[in-house]
């Protein structure tokens, strides 16, 4: 069983958690505070206790764990992430916590919503405004980005189709243990719900914008 120092090398290593700060810092000035973000992380994580973060990596929401104090350090205007570095450059941000739901400033992003396409703004809002597992499930839905059946690295080459079904996602989420017992997977139920979830948001993010 490996140690809780081992569990947060491997974590640091983990590409998927680079990928993810880079999701929540996707702005300009956000980038140049990419290294402090997984720093502070760190500085977190190492405080934890060791049952903690064992418990965490074994029963495998680790990642979520770390997706949820991220945006809590980067988003929230009391976090002490914020007050050692996005302070001093609060001008050039807009304070977003989506975990207390505060609505956004849009007339102080970067964007230019007024020269961008119906689907770029769809695509901008999935990408910035769902979840983590509501934007890959969309995206795994309609076969966006790394999920492109022509294109992708997770592409679904046998599908001829340019969206999956909710049957066939809940088969390619479903996990087969080792022994061959019950499978483990998400139902498409649940994946429906996300869906429907997400679109919701969408349109209320259009309606914004």
């Amino acid at each position: 069983m490996q140690s809780k120092n081992e569990i947060l090398t491997d974590l640091y290593t983990n590409p998927l958690l680079d990928e993810i700060i880079w999701k929540i810092t996707n702005s300009p000035n956000g980038r140049l505070l990419r290294d402090d973000l997984k720093a502070e992380l760190f500085l977190i994580l190492v405080e934890m206790s060791e049952t903690r973060i064992k418990g965490a990596h074994n029963n495998n929401y680790l990642i979520y764990m770390c997706v949820n104090i991220l945006k809590k350090q980067y988003h929230s205007g009391t976090s002490p992430f914020f007050k050692k570095w996005r302070k001093e450059m609060s001008g050039d941000f807009i304070v977003i916590d989506e975990i207390c739901g505060e609505d956004i400033d849009l007339e102080q992003t970067e964007i230019d919503f007024e020269n961008i396409e119906l689907l770029e703004k769809i695509k901008w809002i999935v990408d910035n405004k769902l979840d983590l597992v509501d934007r890959e499930l969309f995206k795994l839905y309609y076969k966006w980005d790394r999920y492109d059946r022509w294109l992708g690295d997770l592409r679904d080459a046998s599908c001829q189709k340019e969206m999956s079904s909710y049957r066939k996602i809940e088969k390619k989420l479903t996990i087969t243990p080792l022994d061959g017992e019950k499978k483990i997977g998400i139902s498409r139920n649940t994946i429906a719900i996300s869906h429907q979830r997400s679109i919701e948001k969408i349109k209320k993010w259009l309606r914004k914008i």
